[in-house]
């Protein structure tokens, strides 16, 4: 049995953190001065060269922006930030989503993941589908849900790579734990099951090589999720 080694997060990452959770909670707002690194040293019992660190890299993230010899003010992440901030807001809630994030990332799957499909069903030979229908057999196992969200991100990151465009896998690498969310909450409410059949039915399409039906079942199995997470949830819902 492998076990997982075991890392401590550094004075940097945690004071990160801190202010990445006191933004997200509303309790430092759009626009507000944080106090000077002094003021951030003295009170958070860390080195000048912690806040400073940390402040440049929220800086980068999009959270705060530093005005030169003015001080750093927090910023709207939203209209400035970058895919950390988006990974900032899924580790806030926990890697859950409220509902008013789900329909934003299914239109993103929507506009990129049909064309990967079709793409893969071009390159049907791919080394990369060998793995496929492993992936697929397991999931048919009924695995715990976050195994389960690890199989099908799995699934999807083959045909990616499979479609032969280099930007898609690395795109797709960057929501890795949004889409294990997003599968454990399917698996939770009981779809796990319909999931996988749709799964399957985008993998035949692409090994017969039929592009047009691997993009329609890939919507189709996007369109099933929305169905299946807003029958269970209303807006104002975490899951």
């Amino acid at each position: 049995m492998k076990f997982k080694e075991l890392v401590t997060p550094s004075l940097t990452d945690l004071f990160i953190k801190e202010l990445q959770r006191m933004i997200l909670s509303g309790e430092l707002k759009i626009g507000d001065k944080l106090p000077t690194e002094r003021e951030l040293s003295e009170n958070m019992k860390v080195s000048r060269a912690v806040v400073n660190g940390g402040l440049n890299q929220l800086a980068e993230m999009g959270f705060i922006r530093i005005a030169p010899r003015k001080g750093a003010y927090v910023n709207d992440y939203i209209e400035s930030g970058n895919m950390e901030v988006l990974v900032g807001i899924m580790e806030y809630n926990g890697w859950r989503f409220t509902p008013e994030y789900l329909e934003p990332l299914l239109q993103f799957r929507s506009s990129n993941e049909p064309y990967f499909m079709e793409l893969a069903a071009g390159h049907a030979d791919s080394p990369y589908l060998m793995e496929v229908p492993d992936i697929l057999a397991r999931l048919r196992e009924n695995p715990t849900h976050q195994n389960a969200g690890q199989l099908v991100f799995l699934f999807y990151h083959k045909t990616a790579l499979a479609s032969g465009n280099i930007i898609f896998p690395l795109i797709l690498r960057t929501f890795d734990q949004v889409y294990q969310s997003m599968v454990s909450v399917i698996a939770q409410l009981g779809f796990l099951a319909d999931l996988t059949a749709d799964l399957e039915a985008i993998y035949e399409a692409i090994r017969k090589g039929r592009q047009q039906d691997a993009k329609e079942a890939d919507l189709l199995c996007i369109a099933h999720t929305r169905s299946w997470i807003n029958s269970h949830y209303k807006p104002g819902d975490i899951f």
